[in-house]
């Protein structure tokens, strides 16, 4: 593999595209949709207290790895084939360009295009990293770690590409695969939650069924009601399920989503004031690795709906101290991403080496149907 030789290949593969396709027009509509995401997203929480900026950066980014996910496939995943159906392939493999310098070309071209709809998205981020609240390392880790995300979908492609004969096969697998990893990981672990739970006696804290036949109205009027409080609940043996989420966690850390959202949020107290969706999914992530704990088996709903009060922007007397405690607790708790970062890494870089392999010549065996030249 040569330096000159990806970037031939790569200068080839961008011409080609501005001339033969409408991605500027594409990418046009691309901003224009992100851009009323943004403004809607900033209209709905223009009276909400706190920091206003990190909802619309959590939700600008949410949109652009979603909408990435989508469009980032059809950039890759007719590259290979597609070239061999219109006779191109054979021609670049009769030069000196060596198998690598063709897929790696076509890899930098389809990843450049991807940076082009991430760099019309960039203003938004921007807006919201000047409304304030977002932490400027936290989101160029983000962002770098989505650029990451995006060259291993399009390496993902490409494999694919290699692999078909037929352009829709490549596509079509090319998109259940990214369907597999952000769908599917969801859904193994939910059906891991039910196998991996067990049955164990726990100590529950709890009120008393007792509580309310000791406290009945003094007279018949009920004038004399009262209320319980924390003081009054008890701990108690049960035997009930636990789910054991942190044998399973991993699943998730292999979703895009997940790698990009535990590397973006600004941690912002809980509870959410708006909607926060890679906070809310690294949070999740991260409650799952932590596994159940003894504070799940709180029962107590009088000291529940303190500390609930509490949690509130202007209720409470101990500042929010469950709040903090919770926060702190998942903070603890070890980053997700690197294990996705690296298990996607390895899917790039194993994807890459599969097209290259495909590439080589001569070629020994063909499928049906497909032209050498």
């Amino acid at each position: 593999m040569s330096l000159q030789g990806v970037r031939t290949i790569a200068v080839l593969e961008l011409r080609q595209r501005l001339r033969t396709s409408r991605w500027p027009v594409v990418i046009g509509i691309w901003f224009l949709i992100i851009g009323a995401v943004a403004g809607l997203t900033w209209w709905a929480v223009n009276n909400q207290p706190g920091d206003r900026g990190t909802t619309l950066y959590d939700v600008v980014l949410f949109f652009v790895l979603g909408l990435g996910m989508l469009v980032v496939p059809s950039l890759t995943a007719t590259s290979i084939n597609g070239d061999r159906e219109h006779g191109v392939l054979a021609t670049l493999q009769t030069t000196l360009l060596t198998p690598a310098d063709i897929v790696i070309g076509k890899l930098v071209a389809a990843w450049v295009i991807s940076l082009a709809f991430l760099l019309a998205a960039s203003p938004f981020l921007v807006w919201a990293w000047i409304a304030g609240g977002v932490d400027a390392g936290r989101m160029l880790l983000a962002v770098a770690v989505l650029v990451f995300v995006l060259a291993v979908v399009c390496a993902l492609g490409l494999m694919f590409s290699s692999l078909t004969a037929r352009t829709i096969s490549s596509a079509v697998l090319t998109y259940l695969t990214v369907a597999a990893l952000t769908f599917g990981t969801v859904i193994a672990f939910l059906l891991s939650i039910p196998i991996m739970s067990t049955q164990a006696s726990v100590r529950v804290k709890v009120l008393p069924d007792t509580w309310f036949q000791q406290h009945q109205p003094a007279n018949p009027d009920g004038n004399a009601n009262i209320e319980p409080t924390a003081a009054d609940c008890v701990y108690v043996n049960r035997t009930q399920s636990i789910m054991h989420t942190e044998r399973t966690w991993w699943l998730l850390a292999l979703n895009p989503f997940v790698v990009v959202a535990d590397a973006a949020p600004s941690r912002k107290p809980l509870p959410y004031l708006g909607f926060e969706p890679l906070q809310m999914i690294s949070d999740g992530t991260r409650t799952a690795r932590m596994g159940t704990t003894s504070d799940s088996f709180n029962e107590c709903w009088p000291e529940l709906s303190v500390a609930s009060l509490s949690q509130q922007p202007n209720g409470g007397g101990d500042n929010g101290a469950p709040n903090q405690l919770q926060r702190q607790r998942l903070n603890g708790v070890p980053a997700v991403w690197p294990y996705g970062f690296v298990f996607l890494g390895l899917v790039g870089a194993g994807s890459s080496l599969l097209a290259v392999r495909r590439l080589r010549t001569p070629i020994r065996r063909l499928p049906r149907g497909t032209r050498i030249a």
